[in-house]
């Protein structure tokens, strides 16, 4: 995810914004990268196939906070697979199954600190993790969009397009678009 060491090469041309900047304007949010970030809190419950929801409300919560702002959130995910990042998805299976096989084996003999680090690179985000999103995303009606494929790509031609003001995210991929 990203184009190593780009964003640092960026830094003479960026300027700092306050949340309210954004007042009064549709803002776009890469939602797989809030999905990773939260999940990360509770990486140990969704590894060890434990129940969790702490992922959603923490993910609503940011939704939330850009609301209290007066930001109007624009929610995307990413939508189907990308038959041209087959390899790169392949990698990133192989590195979560061996990241979860050796943190499984660290929470099995008492090293949960060194387990969760672990946990932490074998989280996957499914779809089913999006669609309990989406559920809540809908109950409050904010707005979400499942992208064709790659939700970088949509978000630019959200922004493009004028649907958006701007965009949230960490994905420096995005820059490309």
């Amino acid at each position: 995810m990203g184009i190593k060491q780009l964003l640092p090469q960026l830094k003479d041309i960026t300027t700092d914004a306050t949340i309210n900047s954004y007042r009064g304007k549709r803002v776009g949010v890469d939602a797989y990268v809030w999905l990773h970030q939260k999940a990360f809190s509770c990486a140990t419950e969704l590894c060890l196939k434990q129940s969790t929801d702490s992922y959603v409300h923490s993910f609503l919560s940011e939704v939330h906070f850009l609301q209290q702002n007066g930001v109007i959130p624009v929610i995307v995910f990413d939508g189907g697979f990308l038959p041209c990042k087959a390899k790169v998805e392949a990698e990133r299976a192989l590195s979560r199954k061996q990241n979860l096989k050796e943190g499984r084996k660290l929470y099995r003999n008492g090293s949960r600190k060194e387990a969760f680090d672990y946990f932490t690179k074998a989280v996957d985000i499914t779809p089913q993790m999006a669609y309990e999103v989406i559920c809540h995303l809908k109950q409050m009606n904010v707005e979400f969009i499942v992208a064709p494929y790659e939700a970088d790509a949509q978000l630019a031609y959200l922004y493009r397009t004028g649907h958006i003001f701007a965009v949230i995210s960490i994905d420096s991929d995005l820059l490309v678009f």
